[in-house]
């Protein structure tokens, strides 16, 4: 049995429930919207996604049961899962080592309301980004819950709110989740490219049309940058099954050195980044680049074959997920 395995069973030696002896599955309703402070919370039956409009509108939260499948601040200071505008390289003047993010984008306030339909919409203050020399972005991020699907939609806009200057960006959401799951996706075409000082054990594998992330401890920051068909799932060390998609992008259509799915592993064996990003555009004074990101999770059945990499009872989940 791969460590992986190993870990996810431990994990679940309770059980992690559905898909198995006539267990109830979840449910998605009654929904609700409501704000307390600067923390907005969406409630669709046992799913719940919290998000913290203090700290650049960040998803703190995504639950199944009380069970959040995302990083928490207590954990690490890279939590949750937030918006960039890509290529990182615009962030600043010099193209390389540009970081952290724009704070007005990724840990400053952001201001919204609910509307009449419970979904959340929050908007950020004004960016400029040092590859654009007197740029000005705003951020959008609107929560919608759709309780038929069981899944929130979250739909981000990059306006362009200079009245002189063009900037050519894509959209970038990055997801933390905790370090010893499993991540897999499908792909059409392109190879892996790891970051220059990635660590020899961080690897992706490939089995019949889909690439796997089997979580191994590093001894530096790795990531990986490759093409998707569009989703992104993820078996989380609390056995649960979380699995994002949007728009498929070939791999002509990203961001220079940047790519549809990138995985970002830390030395400290805390995190894994799942990083989803769309089709580079060029935006004139004005222009508004939305983008939409499905989110769903589920219970993942017991049975270590759905805690193994190259799992083709993984991949049938994916697509019942995906069909849902």
């Amino acid at each position: 049995m791969k460590k992986t395995a190993v870990m996810l069973l431990v994990a679940c030696v309770a059980g992690c429930g559905g898909g198995g002896g006539g267990q109830k599955g979840p449910s998605f309703t009654p929904v609700s919207a409501t704000k307390d402070g600067d923390l907005y919370t969406l409630q669709l039956g046992d799913l719940k996604m919290v998000v913290d409009s203090g700290r650049g509108a960040r998803v703190t939260e995504f639950s199944l049961g009380g069970t959040n499948a995302l990083v928490i601040r207590d954990d690490s200071a890279n939590y949750g899962s937030t918006y960039w505008p890509s290529p990182q390289s615009s962030w600043c003047a010099g193209g390389t080592g540009c970081w952290p993010a724009p704070a007005e984008i990724d840990t400053q306030a952001y201001t919204g309301a609910i509307d009449g339909a419970n979904s959340i919409q929050l908007t950020s203050g004004v960016a400029s980004l040092g590859a654009f020399a007197d740029s000005a972005i705003v951020v959008g991020k609107t929560f919608t819950p759709v309780p038929e699907h069981g899944a929130v939609d979250v739909t981000y806009t990059l306006t362009n709110t200079s009245t002189s200057v063009s900037v050519s960006l894509a959209p970038w959401q990055v997801t933390r989740v905790a370090a010893g799951g499993l991540t897999f996706f499908g792909y059409e075409s392109a190879d892996v490219t790891y970051a220059a000082d990635s660590d020899p054990a961080f690897v992706l594998t490939e089995v019949d049309g889909i690439r796997w992330y089997s979580w191994a401890t590093v001894n530096h920051d790795s990531k990986a940058f490759t093409d998707s068909t569009g989703w992104v799932a993820q078996v989380t060390t609390h056995g649960q099954f979380f699995l994002t998609s949007s728009q498929d992008i070939q791999p002509a259509e990203a961001a220079p050195g940047e790519a549809e799915v990138e995985l970002f592993t830390n030395r400290d064996s805390v995190y894994v980044e799942v990083e989803q990003q769309g089709a580079l555009a060029r935006l004139e004074p004005g222009a508004v680049l939305t983008w939409s990101v499905r989110w769903k999770l589920r219970p993942t059945p017991t049975g270590e074959s759905f805690f193994t990499p190259g799992s083709a009872d993984l991949v049938a989940l994916a697509s019942k997920v995906l069909a849902e």
